[in-house]
Order: structure tokens, then C-alpha cells, then sequence
């Protein structure tokens, strides 16, 4: 009893610690890069070898956080990047006493922790998300075209169906269809939008929090997780979300959280094998369970180049 208590109160101190945290950006500090992790160091590899390819990666500041119950093997991974990446930073968080939560609060406590240091952006790459070369290039171009977002998103929106351009150029806005595939926030929606909601009620109990905090919610309350929170907060938000007519990212997840599957092996044969998989659509789609087979998308990491962002239109 005193140890189920003691969990408790851990986590309870560890969210007030991050939702209060002082937001002052650090003299010369980095944007960061938050980079949440748990039982697929293979995907962790390929995402950290991409990331290292990327323009401007020197520049910024890496947060990883493993969560509670991760793969040793990601450690052996962190470690093996470490001449090819900048400054990266591990962070163990307090373990979630709450089983329907702990992703969540893995990713939306590093969301905020990440906002306490960022010189202004955070972005968000997930193990099995992988970057094209201007994924950061994109980020700030489109944020310095569009003005105030929610946030931007590189990859395809797995929300809805458009025909994009491919213009590397255009953008266009969005409500609504919040995903956590390569996503960046200004820190200010981190810590004004996103904080407040960050509290021991909805890692307790997300669907009742939810019920009773977004009541007119078009989102169905089977979806509670960050990602579900998030799309709440963005729908009752006057702000956009910013996708781009040719995407700079893609999530090569075809097994994993909540989705069937693996590979056997060593870590570096399964690093091989991944690498014979995920960026070969038609081979994902095959090793996909059958209902995210559709979902499974790939693009090319060198995307050509541009100079600048303008938006496009959708009817949405």
C-alpha cells in the first residue's frame, strides 16, 4: 500500500514540476528535439540515422525520453550516435502509475520539459519516424510564412484524403486533424495551451477529464491518448495546423504500439532487415497487419530544393 502511495505521489510531483516549470528560454539556448522511445531500437536507428543526415540538425538540442519498461537495446543505440548527433540528453521519466496514460504522459511530461529550454520550437520525432533532410528547414519556413500556428506537421495527413500537389513549396492549414508524426510547436502553445491540461485528473481518468473539459467535442471519446488531448485542444483553438503539398516525413511503424508484428534477431540484424522494409512500400504494406496496411505510406528523404513557403488552398 505504502508503495502503491508512493508511485502516486512520484508522478503527481513530476507532473506539477513539468506543467510549472519556468519557461524561460536558456541565453544561447537550442530548439529541441524530443525523441520518445520504448521496445523498437531498430526503429530508433533508422530514426537517428535520418535525423543526423538532416540540414541544420547541429544546431539543436536532442531530448530523449525512454519510456518506463524500454528496450535496453535503445541505450546500446543512443550510444552508437553519439559523434554523429549534437548535444542529445537522456531523460528517465518518473514512471505513470496509470496504464492508460503512460505513453501519454511519457510524451506530452517531455513536451513540456522540452518547452522549459527550447530557444523557441519543439519538435516532436517518435522511434519510427523518419525525417527527410529539410524536415527542420520546412518547420521554421512554414512557421515564418503562416504566422501564429497551433502547430506544423511533415508528414501526410493520415486524417483526410487530399490530392497534394507535390509542390515542395506549398503548405496549406488545417482544423482538426492533429497527428503525432514530425510535429513542432512553438513553446508558447506548449506552455499556454497545452501545460494546463497536463495534470494528475487526466492522467488519472482521461475520458471523464475529457468528457467534462471539451464537452461539444467532435472527437469520439475513444480516442484519449496525447494525441486525442491534443486534437481536442487545437479543435476549441482559433490556430491552424500547417501540413505540407509535399511531405517531409513518414511513419514507418507497420508494427508496434498497438500494431502486430516484429522482426527476430540481433539488434543489428534487425536494424538490417528494417532497412529492406520501410523505406520499400510495397514490402511495408506486405508485413503490415492487413488494417493498417492502406495507412502505410513512404517518401523520398531528399526532397528538391526550394526557397520559400506559400500556403495553398484545401476545402477542409
Amino acid at each position: 500500500m505504502l508503495r502503491w502511495l508512493g508511485r502516486r505521489w512520484r508522478f503527481r510531483q513530476a507532473v506539477h514540476r513539468a506543467a510549472t516549470a519556468e519557461a524561460a528560454a536558456l541565453p544561447g539556448g537550442k530548439d529541441v528535439v524530443l525523441i520518445p522511445c520504448w521496445r523498437r531500437p531498430e526503429f530508433l536507428w533508422h530514426c537517428l540515422s535520418n535525423l543526423a543526415q538532416t540540414e541544420g540538425i547541429a544546431d539543436l538540442s536532442i531530448l530523449i525520453r525512454p519510456d518506463t519498461g524500454y528496450s535496453p537495446d535503445n541505450l546500446e543505440v543512443i550510444r552508437a550516435f553519439a559523434d554523429r548527433l549534437p548535444e542529445v540528453r537522456i531523460d528517465f521519466p518518473v514512471p505513470c502509475p496509470y496504464r492508460r496514460t503512460k505513453q501519454s504522459a511519457n510524451v506530452l511530461l517531455g513536451y513540456l520539459r522540452a518547452a522549459a529550454s527550447a530557444s523557441r520550437f519543439v519538435y516532436l520525432v517518435e522511434e519510427d519516424v523518419m525525417v527527410a533532410r529539410d524536415f527542420f528547414l520546412w518547420h521554421r519556413a512554414v512557421h515564418a510564412s503562416a504566422g501564429d500556428l497551433f502547430c506544423s506537421i511533415a508528414v501526410k495527413n493520415p486524417n483526410r484524403q487530399h490530392q497534394l500537389s507535390g509542390n515542395p513549396e506549398a503548405y496549406y492549414l488545417n482544423h482538426g486533424d492533429y497527428c503525432s508524426y514530425g510535429v513542432c510547436f512553438d513553446r508558447r502553445v506548449l506552455r499556454q495551451l497545452i501545460a494546463p491540461h497536463v495534470n494528475p485528473t487526466y492522467m488519472r481518468n482521461p475520458k471523464r477529464y475529457l468528457r467534462r473539459k471539451f464537452p461539444t467535442s467532435q472527437i469520439s471519446l475513444g480516442f484519449v491518448e496525447q494525441d486525442g488531448l491534443l486534437r481536442r485542444i487545437q479543435e476549441q483553438s482559433a490556430l491552424a495546423i500547417a501540413y505540407p503539398c509535399l511531405p517531409r516525413a513518414f511513419d514507418a511503424g507497420y508494427y508496434g504500439y498497438n500494431r502486430p508484428g516484429g522482426i527476430e534477431g540481433t539488434l543489428q540484424q534487425r536494424v538490417q532487415k528494417l532497412d529492406g522494409i520501410i523505406y520499400d512500400i510495397d514490402r511495408m504494406r506486405e508485413l503490415a497487419a492487413p488494417e493498417f496496411a492502406e495507412r502505410c505510406v513512404t517518401i523520398s528523404l531528399n526532397p528538391p530544393s526550394w526557397t520559400t513557403q506559400r500556403r495553398t488552398e484545401f476545402a477542409v
